[in-house]
């Protein structure tokens, strides 16, 4: 046989082979890609992560966040189901679909509302919540010694901060009351149980110290039972102490706080407080309290030795005058929105016009399951709705309200 005849026959099986080479090297290093969609439009939610390339095998969670005015109603795909997030194991390249809803709705619950419990899906009365930047819904969770996190759409709360049992260490905390968070999306907590105030930064392991923290007592470096919290533009921390019936201001990195209203007793005084639970602070650094036994909301104007009665439980019917104001929220520096445990409500007090209105009771939600118990706080989202901490349902509500 020639030469040419001989290669003639060997280049086929040459080819053959280096074809049966890659066929092996691409399967060895096979991975699979997981593509998504959103549905109706892409304008109503996101996925995260959106697609990619993944090994065998792998285990992914995936969520799906919904856009302002929309909500998350269900997987399809190779998952089918309502639970956000969600994890998809790769066997195989894999398709995915978040389906998102109009938000249409008068009452809905956003956080817990599944039996006190300390799972992932559950609350312990709720006292605190507050809004990052990004519109993640943060939960003082009191009884589970925790603050979780849900983000929009979600199922199941993640632990931001504690969860780890009550206790004083660095990773614990005991009973916390209300919550703030900054600009830069760190939280703070007024750590009730343990007479402090611990600021953790975003996605961090243990808290700092910033305020208190020295035993229960009344010095200025101490705190007794704080419970409500606010900050300031400036990192400037506003507590107020339901056993020392005062609210300190401290500045950032201050060992000692100053006294800013109250401080004078238990009483009922221009000059004095009954245990406090809720402030606010405006951007002029005027004070709002609810001065809850005391069944009143008090401004105290930056500087000033004693407060003025904005709203009391005398301004309301003979039979509502028992008003115990638990929480309040500033927006926008023109409202205050006010909740009234003993009552079941909320109130919006128009700061510029000294006006207040009633804007959510009891006796207008039809669902008896949607109806309040002791609402402690309040935030208002990007769309103008009302989201309340409802402690004794163990649950975050949202509502929708009136924005006259």
């Amino acid at each position: 046989m020639k030469s040419g005849t001989q290669l003639a026959y060997l280049l086929p099986l040459f080819f053959l082979l280096m074809g049966c080479s890659i066929q092996v090297d691409e399967k060895e290093s096979t991975s699979y890609k997981l593509q998504t969609e959103v549905w109706p439009s892409e304008d109503n939610g996101k996925i995260i992560p959106s697609q990619g390339n993944y090994d065998p095998f792998t285990i992914k969670t995936i969520y799906a966040r919904p856009e302002p005015g929309w909500i998350f109603d269900r997987w399809e795909g190779v998952v089918n189901t309502t639970d956000n997030p969600t994890e998809i194991s790769f066997y195989d390249n894999l398709a995915i679909r978040a389906v998102f809803k109009k938000d249409t709705f008068k009452v809905r619950t956003i956080a817990g509302g599944k039996g006190k419990g300390s799972d992932l899906n559950q609350l312990y009365y709720p006292t605190g919540i507050a809004l990052d930047p990004s519109g993640d819904l943060y939960v003082s969770d009191m009884y589970n010694h925790r603050i979780q996190r849900w983000k929009p759409g979600a199922t199941v709360g993640i632990t931001a901060a504690g969860g780890n049992g009550f206790g004083y260490g660095p990773s614990q905390l005991e009973e916390p009351g209300k919550i703030d968070i900054d600009s830069q999306g760190n939280l703070y907590i007024a750590d009730t149980g343990n007479n402090r105030i611990q600021k953790w930064e975003y996605g961090g392991l243990t808290g700092t110290t910033v305020a208190g923290g020295n035993g229960l007592g009344s010095e200025l470096n101490q705190l007794y039972n704080p419970f409500g919290i606010a900050v300031d533009n400036d990192g400037t921390i506003y507590v107020s102490e339901l056993s020392n019936h005062r609210v300190t201001k401290w500045s950032a990195g201050a060992s000692e706080g100053e006294i800013v209203a109250g401080g004078n007793g238990e009483g009922s005084d221009p000059d004095q407080l009954a245990i406090p639970m809720g402030i606010a602070i405006n951007k002029n650094g005027d004070l709002f309290v609810a001065d809850t036994y005391n069944h009143r909301v008090q401004l105290w104007e930056k500087g000033a030795t004693k407060g003025k009665t904005l709203i009391s439980g005398k301004d309301f019917d003979p039979a509502y005058q028992i008003n115990y104001f638990s929480g309040i929220s500033i927006v926008d520096d023109t409202f205050l929105y006010i909740t009234d445990y003993q009552q079941k409500r909320i109130i919006r007090y128009h700061i510029d016009s000294d006006t207040y209105e009633i804007i959510s009771t009891n006796e207008s939600i039809e669902n008896e399951e949607d109806k309040l118990s002791q609402p402690y706080q309040t935030a208002v989202d990007l769309m103008g709705d009302l989201i309340i901490a409802d402690a004794k349902n163990n649950r975050i509500q949202k509502r929708k309200i009136k924005n006259e």
